[in-house]
């Protein structure tokens, strides 16, 4: 995909592994990019330690400060009108979750310090479009596609998760995992609305990892083209997978290449 100079790619969740992984390759490509951040110098730290520079992301990316629950923060990540000139976002990334935490109980031992993170983000970035679209009909020409970071074990489909697994998938993380399932029936539901002209996305892609390991450092993956890939009905099967390729593998496959030859899919990845 050709990206001209004033397209940009939003992000959501960037100080996240695999979201950051995939900002940091955006950045490098010479791509422009925004991204919601609660503590801004948190998200340039972790650019720096990746060797992006301060003129890069000067140049590059806007960080717009703020939360998943300031919509108007969320409108500004989405959406630029400078000179007059409304431009939205070709793509979202958004990899937003929760902080896992343990509790006493046998059939639920981890739960997230927030429970609906994923739900609320998207409902709220569905929310932020829908006023943009209102406030500026000219953006409707020019809907902006998103990919979301989700997770195997949660298809109604086939079994993705491996037999080793299966309890601490399906019993363990019930809870994170029941709030990644409601993100994708938000994401679809809207899709599939018979009238084109209330369709908040141009197309979607729900990438769902196997268990993720290390952390975002690009320099520390195992290799993106390495990765198993699967789809829903013929999922790819394994244990593990490094947050810095599967933050690659999205840039590659998906910000590259515009993402159209995976519209509609849920794409598993593990090693």
């Amino acid at each position: 995909m050709t990206y001209t100079s004033n397209q940009f790619i939003a992000f959501f969740g960037a100080t996240g592994g695999c979201t950051n992984a995939c900002l940091v390759h955006t950045l490098n490509a010479g791509l422009h990019a925004t991204a919601l951040a609660r503590t801004p110098s948190k998200l340039t730290d972790m650019l720096h330690a990746q060797g992006v520079s301060q003129s890069t992301i000067d140049a590059q990316l806007t960080i717009i400060k703020g939360d998943i629950a300031d919509i108007t923060a969320i409108k500004s990540v989405l959406f630029s009108n400078k000179d007059g000139n409304a431009i939205i976002a070709s793509q979202i990334i958004s990899g937003v979750g929760g902080t896992p935490q343990m509790r006493w109980s046998i059939k639920k031992p981890v739960t997230i310090d927030n429970p609906e993170i994923c739900a609320t983000t998207m409902n709220n970035i569905m929310k932020a479009l829908r006023e943009i679209y209102t406030e500026y009909p000219s953006t409707t020409q020019h809907k902006p596609s998103i990919s979301v970071i989700s997770t195997t074990g949660i298809s109604d489909v086939h079994e993705d998760v491996p037999y080793g697994f299966k309890s601490f998938y399906h019993v363990a993380l019930a809870d994170p995992h029941k709030d990644k399932k409601e993100m994708e029936r938000l994401i679809a539901e809207n899709m599939a609305e018979a009238d084109e002209s209330t369709q908040l996305f141009r197309g979607f892609v729900a990438v769902r990892p196997s268990l993720l390991v290390g952390d975002q450092n690009i320099k520390k993956g195992k290799g993106w083209e390495k990765l198993k890939v699967g789809q829903e009905d013929k999922p790819a099967v394994g244990y593990t997978v490094h947050r810095a390729d599967v933050g690659q593998w999205i840039f590659e496959q998906v910000i590259k290449s515009g993402g159209e030859s995976y519209f509609g899919q849920r794409i598993t990845l593990t090693n």
